[in-house]
Protein backbone atom coordinates (compact mmCIF):
# COMPACT_ATOMS: atom_id res chain seq x y z
CA UNK A 1 0.00 0.00 0.00
CA UNK A 2 1.04 3.08 -0.63
CA UNK A 3 1.02 6.51 1.13
CA UNK A 4 -1.55 7.97 -0.89
CA UNK A 5 -3.71 5.12 -0.01
CA UNK A 6 -3.55 5.16 3.70
CA UNK A 7 -4.54 8.54 3.74
CA UNK A 8 -7.43 8.07 1.98
CA UNK A 9 -8.48 4.87 3.92
CA UNK A 10 -8.18 7.34 7.24
CA UNK A 11 -10.07 10.09 5.43
CA UNK A 12 -12.57 7.46 4.33
CA UNK A 13 -12.73 5.99 7.98
CA UNK A 14 -12.69 9.63 9.43
CA UNK A 15 -15.80 10.77 7.34
CA UNK A 16 -17.77 7.56 8.16
CA UNK A 17 -17.07 8.11 11.96
CA UNK A 18 -18.71 11.73 11.43
CA UNK A 19 -21.53 10.53 9.50
CA UNK A 20 -22.42 7.78 11.81
CA UNK A 21 -22.20 10.49 14.88
CA UNK A 22 -24.24 12.78 12.97
CA UNK A 23 -26.82 10.39 12.30
CA UNK A 24 -27.00 8.72 15.63
CA UNK A 25 -26.80 12.72 17.75
CA UNK A 26 -30.17 13.10 15.13
CA UNK A 27 -31.33 9.97 16.10
CA UNK A 28 -31.13 10.94 19.63
CA UNK A 29 -32.70 14.30 19.63
CA UNK A 30 -35.57 13.21 17.61
CA UNK A 31 -36.08 10.60 20.18
CA UNK A 32 -36.00 12.77 22.75
CA UNK A 33 -38.33 14.96 21.30
CA UNK A 34 -40.71 12.83 20.83
CA UNK A 35 -40.29 11.66 24.36
CA UNK A 36 -40.99 14.70 25.67
CA UNK A 37 -43.80 15.41 23.38
CA UNK A 38 -45.66 12.34 24.97
CA UNK A 39 -44.83 13.43 28.28
CA UNK A 40 -46.02 16.82 27.95
CA UNK A 41 -49.33 15.07 26.21
CA UNK A 42 -49.82 12.49 28.84
CA UNK A 43 -49.41 15.34 31.50
CA UNK A 44 -51.95 17.15 29.92
CA UNK A 45 -54.63 14.47 29.67
CA UNK A 46 -54.01 13.95 33.17
CA UNK A 47 -54.68 17.58 33.59
CA UNK A 48 -58.05 17.50 31.37
CA UNK A 49 -59.00 13.97 33.54
CA UNK A 50 -58.59 16.12 37.05
CA UNK A 51 -60.62 19.40 35.56
CA UNK A 52 -63.40 17.03 34.51
CA UNK A 53 -63.68 15.18 37.62
CA UNK A 54 -63.38 18.60 39.09
CA UNK A 55 -66.15 19.75 36.96
CA UNK A 56 -68.36 16.64 38.07
CA UNK A 57 -68.03 17.42 41.62
CA UNK A 58 -68.91 21.09 41.54
CA UNK A 59 -72.02 20.08 39.39
CA UNK A 60 -72.71 17.50 42.02
CA UNK A 61 -72.52 19.69 44.95
CA UNK A 62 -74.53 22.59 42.72
CA UNK A 63 -77.30 19.92 42.89
CA UNK A 64 -77.39 19.09 46.30
CA UNK A 65 -77.18 23.14 47.40
CA UNK A 66 -79.89 23.46 44.57
CA UNK A 67 -82.10 20.33 46.36
CA UNK A 68 -81.34 22.00 50.18
CA UNK A 69 -82.44 25.35 48.86
CA UNK A 70 -85.59 23.91 47.72
CA UNK A 71 -86.45 22.22 50.81
CA UNK A 72 -85.77 25.08 53.00
CA UNK A 73 -87.96 27.23 51.00
CA UNK A 74 -91.02 24.40 51.67
CA UNK A 75 -90.30 24.61 54.84
CA UNK A 76 -90.63 28.67 55.25
CA UNK A 77 -93.69 28.30 53.16
CA UNK A 78 -94.75 25.92 56.05
CA UNK A 79 -93.68 28.28 58.90
CA UNK A 80 -95.41 31.04 57.21
CA UNK A 81 -98.62 29.55 56.80
CA UNK A 82 -98.48 28.58 60.70
CA UNK A 83 -97.09 31.80 62.01
CA UNK A 84 -100.52 33.46 59.33
CA UNK A 85 -102.93 31.15 60.70
CA UNK A 86 -101.08 32.42 64.37
CA UNK A 87 -101.80 35.72 63.75
CA UNK A 88 -105.05 34.91 62.89
CA UNK A 89 -106.09 32.76 66.07
CA UNK A 90 -104.47 35.64 67.98
CA UNK A 91 -106.52 38.39 66.45
CA UNK A 92 -109.72 36.64 67.24
CA UNK A 93 -108.59 36.08 70.62
CA UNK A 94 -107.84 39.58 71.07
Amino acid sequence: MTDKTVVWIIFLVVCAIVITTWVISRNLGAHRQARAALTADQQYHGLADEYRRLSDLAITAQEHTDLRLTELSVQMEELRSQMDKLQHILREVE
